[in-house]
């Protein structure tokens, strides 16, 4: 007896099809969390430039959601279907593609799974190398954590608590299946619940002190708010920050003038030579290099002045240089205060 194909999704509602536009896709991934989001967010997965900041940006940004690196994207989408066609003929099941579901009771829970398998369940398609730490894992038969939070979301979001990997790591499928472990979905759920307020309210998530970027702290507190107010340090971690820069600058002090000091005595042997050797091995050079090129600014803005006829006064120069002078946004400078500065 030939049993039905399921492809019922319990939980949730379609709200994008499958071929529906990248654009609108992208606008839709701004109306809740989905996979990806949920394994930075809740699964404490950190890719080069995303974090839960980050996320929370593109969440609550005015601007129009922008496409990422179109080549990975582009290779990760050709190489689904080549590789779903791998999974049924290694293990029997068909699948389906599918497009974005909603959870019926959380509107901003969201599902994007790369197939539905006939079998009632999910199917994660991805591409790695073995260079890679996913890459490793794979071949040792393990998913990865950050694939494995994204699986089980589409599980809990969708209803259809069956799940599959299909790996391409190199040239090597590998196929395995992730049991549904409700209590870490309800975990991944209790968190991605608590990062969604952050983003109804459009109040930035706290600040995790071991994964901040300097961009992150910059985009947060782009300007002091109040000029010569001052937070004193209760935080034993923050402490021991200072106490460690303090060390580095020290350090860095000491290592400029042994490097300086260094470098002296070795042109000091090397005089008007080009090398210097140990037992005929060249181990330093000190060779002619070109003179600095400069742009001669004020030339040319007194060139500017003759060509209009005005006179090379300061007043009328300065406002030749203004016009073609631009304004950068405002920054902030981080400066390590010293007894001795103080």
């Amino acid at each position: 007896m030939t049993t039905k194909p399921d492809y019922r999704v319990p939980n949730a509602k379609l709200i994008l099809a499958v071929d529906a536009d990248r654009k609108d896709w992208l606008i839709t991934r701004t109306l809740g969390c989905g996979g990806s989001d949920v394994a930075v967010v809740a699964g404490g997965a950190r890719y080069e430039g995303t974090s839960p900041f980050t996320i929370w940006q593109d969440k609550t940004s005015d601007e129009p959601p922008v496409e990422g690196d179109k080549d990975i994207f582009w290779f990760g989408n050709e190489s689904e279907d080549m590789l779903s066609r791998r999974f049924t003929a290694d293990t029997g099941i068909e699948t389906r593609r599918c497009g974005t579901y909603q959870e019926k009771a959380n509107t901003w829970a969201l599902a994007n799974p790369d197939r539905l398998t006939a079998d009632g369940g999910i199917l994660e398609i991805k591409t790695t190398s073995s260079f890679t730490d996913n890459g490793k894992n794979y071949l040792a038969g393990i998913i990865p954590e950050s694939h494995a939070a994204q699986l089980t979301w589409y599980m809990l979001v969708t209803g259809r608590h069956k799940g599959y990997i299909i790996a391409l790591v190199d040239r090597k499928p590998i196929i395995l299946e992730l049991e549904y472990d409700e209590d870490w979905a309800h975990v991944l759920f209790v968190k991605t619940w608590e990062f969604w307020q952050y983003v109804e309210s459009k109040t930035p998530p706290p600040v995790e002190l071991d994964t901040a970027t300097a961009s992150e702290l910059s985009s947060r507190y782009p300007q002091v708010v109040d000029p010569e107010s001052a937070v004193e340090v209760i935080d034993p971690e923050v402490e021991e920050a200072l106490d460690v820069l303090i060390a580095v600058k020290e350090q860095e002090t000491e290592i400029k003038t042994a490097k300086a000091d260094a470098e002296k005595k070795l042109k000091a042997a090397i005089g008007d030579k080009e090398f210097l050797t140990l037992n005929g091995r060249p181990i330093a050079k000190w060779s002619n290099v070109a003179g600095r090129r400069t742009f001669n600014q004020a030339a040319v803005i007194e060139k500017l002045a003759a060509d209009r006829g005005v006179e090379a006064t300061k007043q009328n120069l300065d406002q030749i240089k203004n016009e073609f002078t631009t304004q950068g946004e405002p920054a902030r400078r981080f400066t390590l205060i010293t007894e001795k500065a103080a």
